[in-house]
């Protein structure tokens, strides 16, 4: 607690007149995360005009939130809080699920995303790729950092569930962004 008081700019008597205990302190905070990071999920569902275009704005924003994390944070959240990790860390994973689901039927219903595409399988996959990105330290035995990990993967499973329409749209996105970046791939 003292380090969040001096990180902070307040002493710890203020952090303990708004929250009981470290605990009740990690579950607000996860709160805010995930209420946040929800907020920009579905306003960024909300405004694409496309799934191609979700999926690249959805990248982008993860990639400023959790990228940034340790790899073992929710792994300790879960082994010293196990009550506050279900009921934050499960609770947002199962909405991360149905979001992703709502959104590859859009993109079916679009003809961007093949008919032959189960949206199930694939938001159970996108979930455990996102914790073996984020969560475990298999790819840093290789120099490869999370981001290029999770860019990767997601453009092996973008790729392999797009019609020839949906393929057409994410390489003209791809120029695009190739204009603003020297370098940039899904």
């Amino acid at each position: 607690m003292d380090d969040i008081a001096n990180a902070a700019g307040m002493s710890k008597r203020t952090i303990y007149e708004n929250f009981t205990d470290k605990a009740n302190l990690l579950e607000a905070c996860l709160h805010y995360f995930f209420e946040d990071n929800m907020f920009d999920m579905e306003r960024i569902l909300n405004s694409s005009d496309n799934i191609i275009d979700s999926i690249f704005s959805l990248l982008d924003s993860t990639s400023k939130l959790y990228f940034q994390l340790k790899y073992n944070f929710f792994n300790e959240v879960q082994k010293y809080y196990p009550e506050i990790y279900n009921n934050t860390v499960e609770i947002f994973k199962q909405k991360h699920f149905d979001n992703t689901t709502e959104l590859l039927q859009k993109g079916k219903r679009d003809g961007i995303v093949r008919e032959g595409v189960n949206p199930v399988i694939i938001a159970v996959l996108i979930n455990e790729i996102s914790i073996i990105v984020l969560q475990k330290d298999v790819f840093l035995d290789y120099n490869i950092d999370k981001k290029s990990a999770m860019h990767a993967c997601m453009s092996c499973i973008t790729r392999g569930m797009l019609t020839e329409k949906g393929k057409q749209i994410l390489e003209e996105r791809i120029e695009e962004l190739k204009k603003i970046k020297d370098e940039y791939t899904i």
